[in-house]
């Protein structure tokens, strides 16, 4: 058998240990995820009543191009129908941007650390991976500039940054935008953007509407919005760039469930409202008990906090576990006495916060 020459060195994704695994290891019933940057409220009642109506339909193909759904996406963001466009999660799109983009032997600029699925999307394209460095838990924008030559097609760029939840601002995003040569297409991974200042944060629906066409933002309702389990992401470009996507895009890509739940949750402000409050009351008050146990911590634009254990991460997250508190280890990401622990509830942040003292004899 004959592989495609861009996968051979591809290690699989890995995400955070599911429910069902740590069950089965220590018994133990009742458990406080806060591994995978899940909504801990759950889903939108509203997004949840419109997906139990949609389920009758379930026989039908949903209509394929999300004309519907993308017109709402539209309206919120108040930018034209044709540069927008919806996925299976920000991962679909994050591939179908690779596939419609990418050559062999072209550069792709990631930063050092970073979401892993760009390099793997890359990869697949038999695209040549450039790491850019990082200016401690910040990536170093300025890196990202020096490396670009002659082949660089493609900058990732996750902001905020996964796993350290570090944001640039609009003022920072658009100097690193103007020094991008034309040919550069910037992948501008909003996903954890619902979290953000928004007095400060970039606002790239702007920065197309005037005139950026080397330009992709791509956001997602798996976080804010409670969606992870139903995948939807969406992403705004100029329309050559979406013409690309919708041109090799999986046809009934989104399910009917997932359409019309989407619809109903993007218009359901007051939960986005209750999730927002949730997470910052959330962090502040880890922070004040990280400070307090005297741990170093990365000050987060997301629904996660890095924290810096001082020892072995795997044995902090193994030792958590079996206090029924699942987080993750950050060392498959460059920090290996780090743990990424998503906000939960009060309730949630609780238990974490006590099981953390304990293991540290506080």
């Amino acid at each position: 058998m004959r592989l495609n020459k861009g996968i051979e060195d591809i290690a699989p994704y890995v995400s955070g240990t599911a429910i069902e695994i740590a069950q089965k290891k220590y018994g133990i019933k009742k458990w406080v995820k806060m591994n995978s940057n899940e909504n801990p409220l759950g889903p939108s009642k509203k997004a949840l009543q419109k997906a139990i109506e949609a389920a009758g339909s379930m026989n039908l193909y949903p209509e394929s191009s999300n004309l519907a759904l993308r017109e709402k996406i539209s309206q919120k963001f108040d930018i034209p129908v044709d540069m927008c466009t919806v996925g299976n999660g920000a991962d679909e799109i994050i591939y179908y941007i690779a596939m419609g983009f990418l050559n062999d032997g072209d550069e792709v600029i990631i930063p050092e650390i970073t979401f892993p699925i760009y390099e793997i999307a890359a990869k697949i394209m038999r695209a040549n991976i450039v790491k850019s460095r990082m200016k401690g838990y910040e990536i170093d924008l300025d890196s990202i500039v020096d490396k670009i030559s002659d082949k660089t097609r493609m900058v990732f760029l996750a902001n905020p940054n996964n796993p350290t939840g570090h944001a640039f601002n609009h003022e920072k995003i658009e100097r690193f935008i103007a020094k991008l040569p034309e040919s550069v297409l910037l992948v501008h991974d909003e996903a954890y953007g619902d979290f953000a200042d928004t007095s400060s944060f970039p606002n790239t629906v702007s920065l197309l509407k005037n005139g950026v066409k080397n330009l992709i933002a791509i956001r997602t309702l798996s976080k804010a919005y409670g969606f992870a389990g139903l995948r939807l992401g969406y992403c705004f470009a100029f329309p050559e760039v979406i013409d690309v996507i919708h041109r090799i895009k999986l046809p009934f890509n989104i399910s009917i469930i997932t359409q019309k739940a989407a619809e109903a949750a993007i218009d359901d402000e007051e939960f986005i409202e209750e999730t927002l409050r949730v997470t910052r009351q959330g962090r502040d008050f880890i922070y004040r008990v990280l400070d307090e146990l005297g741990l170093g911590y990365v000050p987060s634009s997301t629904n996660f906090i890095l924290i810096d254990t001082g020892r072995d991460s795997a044995e902090v997250v193994e030792e958590l576990m079996k206090m029924g508190i699942l987080v993750r280890g950050a060392a498959n990401y460059g920090y290996p006495t780090c743990i990424r622990v998503t906000v939960g509830t009060h309730e949630d942040n609780v238990k974490f916060v006590e099981a953390l003292k304990k293991l540290y004899g506080r």
